[in-house]
């Protein structure tokens, strides 16, 4: 970010200085909650608050550092600390208004904001690496998409972007959480991906779910516009009525405006038939999961919107690749391994594992871990899991955890067989069974919440040569 002056910072913030006179620099152009973040001079930190910690208690570690300044609450006794403070009602609020400061100047960028129960991370990534080549773009920083980290990731900017992308995501208690982000951010495109099953500890059944992912529509501008996914009936229901310029897009060519009429399998990849307001065009590139392909074609039609001509788009799909724990593809000793490991949800995983089964041939072997956070219904979540997982051609099902064990429930019932099933409570236990037991020339497919942390699964099962 572009230094910004102490005194704008203040009133951005409707706080007041004190120890004024130990500023050594009157800029800022780095902000931190965290003191083990900070670097160098000239950096700004807020002293957060939470359930299991106080950023307050670290202060002491900031009175030798040179240029750097915090922001605290007013409550805060700062007897014997002569660093340059600045004391507002609620440092974190404090953080969201100068986000929304800097946003507001630093308007010459164009903002995205993407939301949906599923795939945010992975077409953020994307849209960034095709506008890469042609602008001079930003993403927000790896999953930084809540109340904390999506201000953090504004003022982390440089400034002199022309595009930036912005996950905008929640947790507890989901109604009113993107509304809040999303008035921070004033996204120039807003994108709508999907709303699924998640999430329902707190928002307890999917009209709450739409409800708070709609709500990245609520802050639209006469020049802004909205991406949605119109396969969904829940979402088209629920946006119809909002106000704003709205594009619908999907598979479903009934009930939207830009289509993804076909998906083609080649050799060297996949081949995307689209179809834009009657307009048809293909693309190719070397991604091959129909998830990714999804998110790939949300992605090309938001760098389109921003200006990017279909052949800059057809030279940067050459060197598209999928991120860490979502999709990657690995091939050693023989085996193919998917690692999906970055998350999990009923729908993603029916779509990979009907992906998977699809694309391969021969013995498939499929570890699944638990998926949090669905609320009072996760059984029957898994055991529907469980049902479709029987309905397709995999020769294997191992799962970790307690609630996946009923996605062995669900399996059992369809009549997989149960010799084919082994459950687990652990990642690294199932790791080790596999090393022992795959066949070479099985394809792995790897999959489940991150809480479950299934990349030690892959770790375990590579720790040894076959």
């Amino acid at each position: 970010m572009p230094e910004l002056h102490i005194e704008e910072i203040v009133d951005a913030v409707k706080g007041d200085i004190l120890n004024r006179d130990r500023c050594v620099n009157n800029t800022f152009s780095h902000f931190h909650f965290d003191t083990r973040s900070i670097r160098s001079g000239g950096t700004l930190f807020f002293a957060l608050k939470s359930e299991t910690n106080d950023g307050h208690r670290f202060l002491p570690q900031l009175e030798n550092r040179k240029g750097v300044a915090a922001v605290v609450s007013r409550n805060f006794d700062a007897a014997g600390l002569f660093i340059p403070l600045i004391r507002v009602d609620d440092p974190l609020k404090a953080a969201h208004g100068l986000a929304s400061f800097a946003r507001n100047k630093y308007r010459h960028i164009k903002y995205v904001g993407i939301t949906g129960s599923a795939g945010k991370t992975t077409t953020k990534e994307f849209i960034y690496q095709l506008l890469l080549h042609r602008y001079r773009a930003y993403r927000s920083f790896k999953n930084w998409n809540n109340w904390i980290g999506l201000p953090f990731s504004i003022l982390n900017m440089r400034g002199d972007e022309e595009m930036a992308i912005f996950e905008l995501a929640m947790s507890s208690p989901g109604i009113g959480e993107i509304d809040l982000l999303t008035g921070i951010l004033r996204p120039d495109v807003a994108v709508l991906l999907n709303a699924f099953p998640v999430h329902l500890e707190f928002l307890k059944n999917m009209e709450n779910v739409v409800q708070a992912k709609s709500e990245i529509l609520n802050h639209l501008g006469a020049d802004d516009i909205a991406f949605i996914s119109g396969d969904l009936e829940h979402l088209r229901e629920k946006t119809r009525s909002q106000k704003g310029r709205k594009i619908y897009f999907g598979r479903n060519s009934d009930t939207n405006d830009i289509v993804l009429k076909e998906i083609i399998r080649y050799e060297k990849g996949t081949i995307m038939a689209f179809d834009f307001f009657g307009i048809e065009a293909r693309f190719e590139t070397p991604l091959i999961n129909r998830v990714h392909i999804e998110n790939l074609f949300v992605a090309i039609i938001i760098a389109q919107h921003l200006g990017m001509k279909n052949v800059e788009i057809r030279e940067a799909l050459k060197e598209m690749k999928p991120l860490p724990g979502r999709g990657v593809i690995k091939q050693q000793e023989g085996f193919t391994i998917i690692d999906e490991t970055y998350n999990s949800n009923p729908e993603a995983l029916k779509k990979t594992l009907d992906w998977v089964d699809k694309e391969y041939k021969g013995i498939k072997i499929a570890v699944l871990g638990d998926m949090l956070e669905l609320g009072e219904n996760e059984e029957q979540f898994h055991k529907e899991v469980g049902h479709f997982f029987a309905s397709l051609g995999f020769d294997r099902l191992i799962t970790v955890g307690q609630r996946a064990l009923k996605i062995a429930e669900g399996a059992a019932e369809e009549g997989f067989k149960t010799q084919k099933t082994r459950s687990f409570d652990s990642s690294p236990e199932a790791g080790r069974f596999l090393n022992e037991k795959a066949e070479p020339g099985s394809v792995i497919l790897f999959k489940a919440s991150r809480g479950i942390q299934l990349e030690k699964s892959i770790e375990e099962f590579q720790a040894n040569e076959k």
